[in-house]
């Protein structure tokens, strides 16, 4: 396994403040046979020369910036094609890497050389850094896995947590370019239902927690893709033609009756302000989490009464895990903590 070269793509975007800590948790892994691939989506802040002193710090790392802003998708598919490793493995600019997490992938992969690609749970970084609570991963067992290709249900992981052989992704075209956001979404439940997908309830890296993402600023066009993404999977179920987001946004909301279009306008908005909720509950700010648990509460009560659940766990589980006690069984299941933690 140690033999097996890693190429990590990471992609930063006005990333001057966390891609140093981001890189190190790569270089200081266990695994050492590894290349950086570092692709600057025209940056306006210092993250070129952040990028530049790690480049002469460590060979292995390369820098790339793009000739004008391409998104995060066409950047990561540029890296995806010059990456020489046989595996090709995911890092956003502001998330860590436990440095364990290359080893155990690898290792999940030699022991079922049917997979094409693994991942792992993770945790929550707040704004200060601090580690927080679980987030869990989806399929973790064989039969969960097997499941997925039947079925259609979707994985549960983080672009961050997932390696991936580079031949399935040069097969399969990498990321869809064209969607702005659930492009990660799309893409690993693709592979997941034609290969196999299996993580580790393991945390081996952590998820910051932003207020300013791309989910955030095109909130309604994520909510249309995740229901896109499972239209997708049960076309390909049934052999039929995918659609593209811009295809299914047309066919499955901007077509719908004014009064049903109102009603699903509403059912978005209310997760949106539900994952919001979850945002501001983990950094502790008060006056946020107060503003989004009334907008919630007004548009979608049944949805607070879940996202308050939800915080109760987080906050026993996060006791648990400092005790060193396993995670719940009701964290077992990523379908619920997705509805309720609400962070994808």
């Amino acid at each position: 396994m140690n033999n097996q070269k890693v190429s990590v793509v990471i992609p930063a975007l006005n990333a001057a403040n966390t891609l140093a800590e981001t890189v190190a948790s790569v270089l200081n892994g266990t695994h050492k046979h590894l290349e950086i691939l570092i692709v600057d989506d025209c940056s306006t802040d210092a993250t070129d020369k952040v990028a530049a002193k790690l480049v002469e710090q460590d060979s292995r790392i390369q820098y790339f910036r793009n000739p004008q802003n391409y998104g995060v998708s066409k950047s990561r598919n540029l890296m995806m094609y010059r990456a020489t490793g046989e595996y090709v493995a995911f890092l956003d600019s502001d998330d860590t890497w436990e440095p364990n997490k290359l080893e155990v992938c690898l290792k999940m992969l030699a022991d079922n050389p049917e997979l094409k690609a693994v991942a792992h749970a993770l945790r929550y970084l707040d704004k200060r850094g601090n580690k927080l609570s679980y987030i869990p991963t989806y399929p973790t067992t064989k039969a969960e896995m097997q499941a997925i290709k039947e079925t259609g249900e979707s994985p549960w992981v983080f672009p961050s947590s997932v390696i991936v052989e580079r031949s399935i992704l040069i097969k399969e075209g990498g990321f869809p370019e064209e969607w702005q956001v659930g492009e990660d979404t799309e893409l690993f439940t693709k592979i997941a239902q034609k290969y196999g997908l299996l993580a580790t309830t393991e945390a081996l890296g952590n998820y910051r927690i932003r207020g300013n993402s791309l989910t955030d600023k095109h909130w309604l066009k994520k909510r249309i893709a995740s229901d896109c993404v499972k239209e997708n999977q049960l076309r390909r179920l049934r052999g039929e033609k995918e659609l593209s987001l811009n295809e299914y946004e047309q066919l499955c909301f901007k077509n719908l009756p004014v009064l049903k279009r109102l009603n699903k306008f509403r059912e978005l908005l209310a997760l949106h302000y539900m994952r919001k909720l979850g945002q501001s509950f983990l950094n502790r700010e008060v006056l946020p989490t107060i503003i989004y648990g009334l907008a919630t509460t007004v548009l979608n009560p049944q949805a607070t009464l879940n996202k308050w659940k939800w915080m109760k766990t987080h906050e026993k589980l996060s006791d648990q895990r400092a005790e060193g006690i396993s995670h719940s069984a009701e964290f077992n299941n990523p379908h619920q903590s997705s509805e309720i933690g609400g962070l994808s």
